[in-house]
């Protein structure tokens, strides 16, 4: 019988830190949301020295997707070979409720505590948090009826998460929301962030918004006037009231300050590579 996906983790092959900074996991984000719209993922997460993943992959699927992934990883780590530790196929429902579980708890269970806002995992995009994989949530639901909202608040370690606007946080929430470095820049993603951004916080005054994003009022006018994105618009909604909400989490992450001036337009051994199919089980 074919299993029904595979639970796959990843490692260099020096056992380096994968994403050590918000501005490497944010990176990552972007390489895995390219890969969550290109094949069936339902989850990853990333912890320290390695990477989970889950889908309902075939194991032609899980060679491309392994291959795609060295090749994003080379260009931050490059001459350190990218390695597929675990390939272990799924067998049941039950068993891919665990997994997605288990792939999402990868923090708690190693104790690393160095992404409490969740920037290295899909449960941001899962909860609309984040805007990179417009495709997962639905596949989450399709392929995981029983999950509830609940159950995936616990791993950002709220009971409940309402949109706010919470305009201390609105540069730092939009950063997170589309998992930027910054505000700065022409490039298409960061003028719809910053749209998205004057849209979000619209029930506060003009001036309050240019201060909160560090920008001109006359910029909060001009981009006002542009579509907006509800769904982006909600993502950092949730993400500024997640802020609120862990604020010692928000202090312990250092994003940078905002810029008070107008934005310009302008320890392991190396591990082997697993052959497909064959199952490694996680440590108790």
């Amino acid at each position: 019988m074919l299993p029904l996906g595979f639970h796959l983790a990843f490692r260099l092959r020096d056992d380096r830190v994968l994403a050590p900074s918000v501005a490497a996991r944010r990176s990552l984000a972007h390489t895995l949301a390219r890969l969550a719209e290109a094949f069936p993922v339902l989850a990853w997460r990333v912890v320290d020295t390695h990477l989970h993943v889950l889908g309902r992959f075939s194991e032609a699927q899980v060679a491309e997707l392994a291959r795609r992934l060295r090749l994003a990883l080379a260009r931050a780590h490059p001459g350190v070979p990218l390695l597929l530790s675990l390939c272990k196929p799924v067998h049941d429902q039950w068993h891919l409720a665990e997994a997605f579980t288990y792939v999402l708890r990868q923090d708690a269970r190693h104790g690393v505590a160095s992404d409490p806002l969740q920037e290295g995992s899909s449960v941001l995009d899962v909860l609309g948090l984040r805007v990179l994989a417009p495709s997962l949530p639905a596949r989450v639901r399709e392929h995981l009826p029983r999950l509830t909202r609940a159950e995936l608040l616990i791993h950002l370690g709220v009971q409940a998460l309402e949109e706010a606007v919470r305009l201390e946080h609105l540069s730092a929430a939009t950063c997170a929301a589309f998992a930027l470095e910054s505000l700065g820049g022409n490039g298409a993603e960061s003028v719809a962030a910053r749209v998205a951004a004057i849209h979000a916080a619209a029930a506060a005054s003009p001036s309050a918004v240019a201060e909160a994003l560090g920008v001109s009022r006359n910029t909060v006018w001009k981009l006002a006037a542009h579509a907006p994105s509800p769904r982006a618009e909600r993502a950092i909604r949730l993400q500024m009231s997640l802020r609120a909400a862990v604020p010692l989490a928000a202090a312990f992450a250092a994003e940078p300050p905002v810029a008070r001036r107008a934005v310009s337009p302008n320890s392991g051994r190396p591990r082997g590579l697993v052959e497909f199919g064959d199952t490694i089980r996680p440590p108790a």
